[in-house]
């Protein structure tokens, strides 16, 4: 039978079926009598570091955690490295330079009773690194009244809990879903990585819909940013003019280009159309990271330097390329620098810090799209928000590289990659609850009531 005509639920034999609104009822209650768990599962994960070095990483030990919490659900795990992988060296989506050693991705299969569409939830383990100022000890999972604070807590191991956990709500009910629910957590994704999704999707995982955990603030997000990266070098002469030379301090043009960056974010803003997912939130930002400049090991420099480098991170809308956007960014620069007076700083070479991420979606009308919205408002009693999502992630490997399409669903929160990271838990089961309930309707369910042995 397919997924699609089986309805609310599906009638095995002559065996009585609970109907759908008593399930959803006991799937409620089921996240009542678990809030603690829900809380206590998540706090395990922020205990286990899994920070993301850019080269390295340090998931070992999270992944095993989350390889033990699916064996004992009763699912069907599978652990690897994205090097062991045939041929994903080889994909055009494949990013070079990782070190993959101790660094496995987890992928649990709950088998469907069969005839139903599969679902995949795809969360990453590792997280940014601790950012400096923290409060609170990031790795020390602490609640104060509705929040849980700790790195990774909203981005994104609450999501990879909550994946988990609705698989275990549904099992606990004796729920079967006639599609296969895939959950699986990855390795490699903050800093551009992707490798550790694209590794999955190499290995043969693949779903007629897939979730992506990121925190969302429980919206429906159908779109994601694009972004890259930059660093802009520019040359000079250092020292002091004692002899007449000519000194020319790359400071300045790095300073130039700042402002021309900022110029650069305010009028791209406010003419650019608008992307129809990001019709509420339109803002591209960019971003000056980090400048540098000068002999940082002297104790005292008292001479201008030689070269100066600014990094920046720059987002665009789905559908422009990376060498459309390097394109659009010389172009502007040219308009920016014809209007100012005085001497012309010439447009650096940019070169990547990361892989440029492209933007991608999964149209909003899609049929994956309305079950998730429909789960959301039943989970949370208010219509959800469909939109864009306010970053880059890797959603552009399964819209862009794979036959599965994304949407990017995630809990309430905040301080992602800043001092004192947070998840909202209220939030937490509700996203529980939603991604239960859309697993009951995109993939179609069985649930016979129990016998009175049964209890």
């Amino acid at each position: 039978m397919n997924a699609e005509k089986s309805g609310n639920n599906v009638l095995a034999g002559n065996a009585k079926m609970v109907s759908r609104r008593d399930t959803e009822r006991e799937v409620r209650s089921w996240i009542e009598r678990n809030r603690t768990l829900i809380a206590d599962t998540v706090s395990d994960l922020i205990r286990i570091p899994s920070v993301n070095h850019g080269l390295t990483g340090d998931e070992q030990n999270c992944q095993l955690h989350v390889a033990g919490m699916l064996r004992e659900l009763g699912l069907r795990v599978d652990v690897f490295t994205p090097d062991e992988v045939e041929g994903l060296a080889r994909h055009p989506a494949y990013y070079p330079g990782k070190n993959y050693a101790d660094r496995p991705n987890v992928v649990g299969i709950w088998s469907g009773a069969g005839n139903g569409r599969s679902l995949l939830f795809s969360s990453h383990a590792d997280t940014a690194v601790a950012a400096t100022d923290w409060i609170r000890d990031p790795w020390r999972p602490e609640r104060e009244g509705d929040r849980l604070y700790g790195l990774g807590s909203f981005d994104m191991k609450a999501g990879l809990a909550a994946s988990a956990l609705a698989v275990r709500c549904l099992k606990e009910l004796g729920v079967r879903p006639l599609g296969d629910v895939i959950v699986e957590s990855v390795v490699d994704e903050e800093f551009g990585g992707a490798n550790g999704t694209l590794a999955a999707r190499a290995r043969g995982y693949q779903a007629d819909g897939a979730v992506i955990p990121e925190p969302t603030n429980m919206a429906v997000c159908t779109a994601t940013r694009g972004g890259a990266l930059w660093k802009a070098a520019f040359a000079g002469t250092g020292g002091m003019s004692f002899s007449g030379e000519t000194v020319h301090n790359p400071v300045i043009d790095a300073a130039q280009f700042i402002v021309f960056l900022h110029w650069y974010e305010q009028t791209r803003n406010a003419a650019r159309p608008v992307h129809p997912s990001y019709a509420d939130s339109p803002e591209l930002p960019v971003i000056v990271t980090r400048v540098m400049a000068g002999d940082l090991s002297a104790p005292i420099c008292d001479s201008g330097p030689v070269t100066c480098t600014v990094e920046f991170w720059a987002e665009c809308h789905p559908g422009l390329t990376e060498q459309q956007f390097k394109e659009e960014l010389a172009q502007r620069f040219s308009e920016w620098s014809s209007a100012q007076n005085g001497p012309k700083t010439a447009f650096p070479e940019l070169t990547g810090m990361i892989r440029f991420l492209p933007g991608a979606e999964t149209p909003s009308d899609s049929p994956l799209t309305a079950v998730l919205a429909q789960a959301v408002g039943r989970a949370t009693g208010s219509e959800a928000i469909v939109r864009g999502a306010p970053f880059a992630c890797d959603a552009f490997v399964f819209n862009l590289y794979s036959p599965t399409p994304a949407v990017v669903l995630g809990p309430r929160g905040a301080n992602a990659h800043a001092p004192d990271e947070y998840v909202e838990l209220s939030s937490l089961g509700e996203l529980v609850e939603a991604y239960a309930l859309a697993i009951m309707d995109w993939c179609g369910y069985d649930k016979p009531e129990r016998s009175c042995s049964e209890g």
